[in-house]
């Protein structure tokens, strides 16, 4: 198995002298390619900043993060943004939608600032859409969609590119549970189709239970790393 991230000796911390917080104290970790993890814990135990480390959207104190050989603590602000455009999609709990855009436009936009024609974008953009089940929502504004359906655009948006790992911050935190468990499955038949790598955080265990490991984290630190499937060598995208 190949890994697509390595993590070494990640710490954050905010503020500084009397006032620092270090919220991450030395976290090491691989994610392997084609793996779907979970990211557990109680609030404050520093799930969300070590997905933001991973994810190049914080960049951490101290400590070394590779992902597909790219040493992303190296990178400028503008590599940086390059990087995340290109290789990684992004699920927030809140959708992160623009209201003045319909779905198709929201899932459009990355993929324009990718270089893409607009032609080009919308027609991968409704293949997204369609993809998680929303096909002829494509002009609906997210204010004439359901809290579920918005949260499926977000997640077309995150793979209309292609990425080669999704981040879902606790993708279903603001759903009823039968949007949640549908949004859940809708993450990891991804992961199962086309072995998309999958990083998410999640309080509800329920959600992680079809993922292949669950990394338990307490006090910014990994206390226990629990293995539920086997990572098969099979459908994995050749990213």
């Amino acid at each position: 198995m190949t890994s697509l991230i390595k993590a070494i000796n990640v710490e954050r911390s905010f503020g500084s002298g009397e006032l620092e917080t270090k919220v991450l104290k030395g976290v090491t970790l691989e994610v392997q390619r084609g793996e779907f993890i979970a990211i557990m814990g109680k609030s404050g135990a520093g799930k969300s900043t070590l997905m933001y480390q991973l994810s190049v959207l914080d960049e951490p104190t101290a400590g070394t993060i590779i992902i597909d050989g790219i040493d992303t603590v190296a990178l400028d602000e503008v590599e940086a943004t390059t990087f995340r455009l290109n290789t990684l999609g992004y699920v927030f709990q809140d959708y992160a939608l623009v209201p003045d855009l319909s779905a198709e436009e929201n899932v459009m936009i990355p993929l324009l600032m990718r270089g893409e024609t607009w032609e080009a974008a919308r027609t991968t953009a409704r293949a997204a859409i369609d993809a998680v089940g929303l096909r002829g929502k494509y002009p609906n504004l997210p204010a004439q969609l359901s809290g579920g359906e918005q949260q499926r655009v977000a997640i077309a948006r995150a793979i209309a590119g292609k990425p080669k790992i999704l981040f879902a911050d606790e993708p279903t935190a603001n759903l009823d549970s039968i949007s949640g468990r549908a949004i859940i499955e809708l993450i990891g038949d991804l992961n199962r189709s086309v072995g998309q790598t999958v990083v998410m955080v999640t309080h509800e265990r329920e959600y992680a239970m079809g993922c292949h490991r669950i990394i338990h984290m307490e006090d910014g630190q990994i206390v226990g790393i629990e293995e539920l499937r086997t990572l098969e060598p099979t459908n994995i995208q050749p990213h």
